[in-house]
């Protein structure tokens, strides 16, 4: 099969089955029926930005989008959720320790409007500075 600019690359369509192949197992699939996916076709020279990104999504696609691939993306993904849980955790019980150290003990005296501002105080400060951060960086899962 002679496929040589990156319109014909990109309108193969690879045949039924082909998410579940492994990585080996595409590559002799295309050894079997001669077809050789360059990085680069003979017509890279005039493609746009926009095409190069487009072919080299699609290459990547065809070639390294393997169920292996995707269980690591997925466990990667555990990974770092889990690391986000547990500072986000870390971040709750300081703020909670600190609120127990003010209500809890007789550091500030009989003070309540003291106490009622280091409280508004702690939970905006912890609102803008950890707590809305932390959740514009929360781990997205992968697409699929």
């Amino acid at each position: 099969m002679t496929l040589r600019t990156s319109r014909d690359f990109m309108a193969w369509q690879p045949p039924t089955g082909w998410r579940e192949l492994r990585g080996d197992q595409r590559h002799s699939y295309l050894e079997q029926h001669g077809i050789r996916i360059p990085l680069r076709p003979a017509d890279w020279e005039q493609l746009d930005h926009d095409r190069r990104m487009a072919y080299l999504a699609w290459h990547s696609q065809i070639l390294s989008d393997t169920p292996d691939a995707r269980a690591a993306k997925e466990r990667e993904y555990r990974k770092d959720l889990r690391a986000w849980n547990v500072l986000m955790g870390w971040w709750i019980l300081c703020l909670l320790v600190g609120l127990g150290i003010v209500w809890g003990t007789g550091a500030l005296g009989e003070s309540i409007g003291l106490r009622i501002g280091i409280t508004l105080f702690a939970g905006v400060g912890y609102t803008m500075a950890i707590f809305i951060p932390m959740l514009i960086s929360r781990p997205s899962p992968p697409c699929t």
